[in-house]
């Protein structure tokens, strides 16, 4: 192994997402062996987060009941999909026939109770975007921190260019809790995420990409919960206790020096364990030196 190269792997699509098939083929994790505060966290149920509006409460409940976590993308999906003429508009009637498709059935009281909260200048018209965000709120500062730094990070392995089968090939939902609780297969929250609406043409932006997680983020209330699938799932190094990062690879080095130390290569999003350069490049940033070989453990 040569521990001195110098290069960048991650330029020129040398090292880009080259294991987007061994994500989607992962095999299932023994569940056993994760960490008692990580099991009791991916164990609990979906909660949507509360609003200051009991009315508002009421249909986030019934959306996660329905749809899951993913319940608010799906909902929006269907939402914008409705809007044939691009109108970012939806009257009283096609709301309710959205919900109606999504499996919701609200009575006419509901109803009239949501274009009150909804339609403010009492037009009849409700605003897409602005119904959308009042009825999953916004991501909180924490959590637009953590949805940047996985965006920056894939960003760097896509070249700043960043397709929506980027984003497949790099969603690794090994460790994601969903995963990690016996919820769903890894192939099934692959499913959801590329079903996600994302462009199928041209370059995903942060806006878009922050756009899908505060619809994800809507249907969960603990913060921790949040930061370990978004840390998981883009391999995010760091976090703490019951939200710290799982997914990245443990190497066993081999030092100059005839020391063995073990080694987290954070930020592993994208490299495999035959991708010795990479590994290396990633082991000398963080600051571990005099490496005669390595040996990968994770």
């Amino acid at each position: 192994i040569n521990a001195e190269y110098m290069g960048n792997p991650f330029q020129h699509g040398e090292y880009k997402h080259p294991l987007g098939h061994r994500y989607q083929n992962a095999v299932q994790p023994y569940v056993a062996v994760i960490d008692k505060q990580v099991k009791s966290l991916v164990q609990k149920p979906s909660r949507p987060r509360k609003s200051n509006n009991p009315i508002v409460d009421s249909f986030r409940l019934k959306i996660v009941q329905r749809g899951g976590r993913i319940g608010f993308r799906s909902l929006s999906n269907i939402f914008r999909n409705a809007d044939t003429n691009n109108s970012n508009t939806l009257n009283k009637y096609e709301l309710q026939s959205c919900l109606h498709s999504f499996g919701i059935h609200p009575s006419q009281l509901e109803m009239d109770q949501l274009m009150v909260i909804f339609d403010r200048d009492g037009s009849g018209q409700i605003t897409l975007n602005e119904m959308i965000t009042a009825l999953r709120g916004d991501l909180n500062i924490k959590r637009v921190e953590l949805v940047l730094q996985a965006y920056e990070l894939i960003e760097s392995r896509c070249n700043g260019n960043i397709t929506a089968q980027d984003l497949v090939n790099l969603f690794d939902a090994t460790y994601h809790p969903e995963v990690l609780a016996g919820e769903k297969t890894i192939k099934q929250v692959i499913a959801d995420f590329t079903d996600g609406g994302w462009t199928k043409n041209g370059n995903i932006t942060y806006e878009e990409f922050a756009d899908y997680y505060a619809d994800i983020s809507a249907g969960i209330d603990d913060d921790n919960y949040f930061e370990l699938m978004v840390r998981n799932v883009w391999h995010v190094s760091g976090g703490q206790g019951p939200a710290a990062n799982i997914s990245c690879r443990r190497v066993l080095v081999f030092h100059e020096d005839g020391s063995e130390t073990m080694q987290v290569v954070q930020n592993d999003l994208g490299v495999g364990p035959d991708d010795k350069i990479a590994i290396l490049e990633l082991l000398k940033r963080q600051g571990v030196t005099g490496i005669k070989a390595i040996k990968v453990t994770g």
